[in-house]
């Protein structure tokens, strides 16, 4: 087995894990829905390969990469957070018209003020 490189384009299989995890299901749920069925430490092995090659530092920033790439739609999947906020921002829509992306979006913000003071 190769060791992913960034740059590298995803796998069929590793898109449709991202897909999944673009959804907001945890990895236990994506490895439950991928046909055939794998375990949980096969879809962790798959982010892995996937954070590797997109340069992302966590499942949320890849499902964010992916999107601005074209691999993924950018439709939020998940309202609410982060991610879906950037995905309203990227099509040109008015995130704030989204209140579960707005409230998320400023937890988001306060979350990171914190860390910064720790």
């Amino acid at each position: 087995m190769s060791v992913p490189r960034l740059g590298q384009p995803l796998a069929a299989r590793e898109t449709e894990v991202l897909h999944l995890v673009s959804k907001g299901l945890s990895y236990g749920e994506a490895a439950r829905r991928l046909q055939p069925v794998v375990s949980e430490n096969t879809v962790k092995a798959h982010m892995k390969h996937i954070l590797t090659k997109l340069g992302a530092h966590s499942a949320p920033h890849a499902v964010l990469i992916a999107c601005q790439a074209g691999i993924l739609d950018g439709r939020p999947q998940r309202h609410g957070d982060h991610a879906g906020y950037e995905a309203h921002r990227r099509r040109g829509e008015d995130p704030k018209q989204c209140k579960p992306c707005w409230l998320g979006e400023q937890a988001h913000k306060r979350a990171m003020k914190d860390r910064a003071r720790t």
